[in-house]
């Protein structure tokens, strides 16, 4: 039987609430203490979760509270930083949330800690774990649509922020494979930021993978009359993967199949357990979620540079702030803003080098 893990949860915004749930859901974890620099964000998730005791330091409430396992909810810029300093702080696991965080340096940094310190570190990519995703990369491994040749996505609000959802199913889709090579470009003509992190107007990647197969991702591209789920084409048919359920059209059955995808008794959660208590590996462990980083630096460095990017990425800062930085991207709408928070906090916004 496995033993009783004590949890504790960093950030107390709306991703900490699903934690707690996910968390709870578990027979073998107690939630035992939650931290957040904001003491009224403390206050509501202490009253709404019942969770008793509260921490405006993370560090502190790592040590007196003897956890085995932390769930960092905060925003990106401070994910490397709180992984770090969990890592050296003796935790046995930790789920962070994505995106990983702002930079290849960052992920590279995130890792080693957790390595040197024998930490299992999970990035909350939790769509791996939905069941038409887990039963579309089975299907796709079976070959229902043949070998598959090329993936189109697309989505809103940033390539870190929501992106990073996509090219992350992408690889999870074909098996986890190698990227070969990625070319892409982006847009940032207003002052625009996602959680206080400097984000492009528009951007669009293409990514080839083992195995030559494409993969196409639009972020905040113009509407048209395509449809947004994801596309899956191969040498044999095609696969739409939905919210609920998988659309594949074949030469095996006449017109499209609709196929339900069983539930899923693996969570995030659980499965980081397991990895703590050597069953397995997670599926979205900070290995996998590197790659992902991998892919959106490299887009951002085509554009930087306007060339093709072979694989490994050698460019180990973000090639977005590094282009607003020296002025490649330059205003033309100026005014900052936040896709997410309220104008009283704009003013407070500051470059991720400031």
């Amino acid at each position: 039987m496995s033993r009783q893990y004590r949890v504790g949860i960093i950030g107390c915004g709306r991703v900490a609430g699903m934690h707690f749930k996910g968390w709870n859901e578990l027979k073998n974890v107690d939630v035992v203490a939650v931290a957040d620099i904001n003491e009224d964000a403390l206050k509501r998730f202490s009253k709404q979760y019942g969770v008793v005791n509260t921490y405006t330091d993370y560090k502190d409430m790592i040590a007196k509270e003897d956890l085995d396992i932390v769930s960092i909810c905060t925003w990106p810029s401070s994910h490397a930083e709180i992984t770090i300093n969990a890592a050296r702080l003796g935790v046995k696991g930790i789920l962070c949330e994505k995106p990983m965080c702002l930079s290849l340096a960052e992920a590279d940094a995130m890792i080693k800690a957790c390595e040197v310190n024998n930490v299992k570190l999970a990035i909350g990519h939790q769509h791996r774990f939905d069941p038409q995703n887990v039963l579309a990369r089975d299907l796709i491994k079976k070959g229902i649509i043949g070998k598959p040749h090329m993936i189109v996505c697309r989505t809103r609000d940033g390539l870190l922020n929501n992106g990073t959802h996509y090219i992350d199913l992408m690889r999870y889709w074909l098996g986890d494979p190698e990227t070969k090579w990625v070319i892409g470009q982006v847009e940032r003509k207003t002052d625009r930021f996602e959680r206080g992190t400097p984000i492009e107007d528009l951007c669009m990647g293409l990514i080839c993978f083992e195995g030559d197969v494409r993969g196409i991702i639009e972020i905040d591209l113009p509407e048209d009359s395509s449809p947004r789920d994801p596309i899956v084409y191969g040498s044999n048919g095609i696969m739409i993967v939905t919210r609920n359920s998988l659309l594949v059209l074949n030469d095996k059955e006449r017109g499209w199949q609709k196929l339900e995808a069983p539930p899923q008794k693996d969570t995030e959660f659980s499965e980081l357990i397991d990895w703590i208590e050597g069953r397995k590996e997670h599926r979205s462990s900070a290995y996998q979620a590197r790659y992902t980083m991998e892919i959106m630096m490299a887009i951002y460095e085509s554009a930087r540079t306007y060339s093709l990017i072979k694989m490994p990425l050698k460019t180990k800062d973000n090639p977005l702030f590094m282009m607003i930085k020296s002025g490649q991207l330059p205003i033309v709408k100026p005014g900052r803003y936040d896709i997410r928070l309220p104008k009283s906090m704009w003013d407070k916004l500051k470059m991720p080098w400031e």
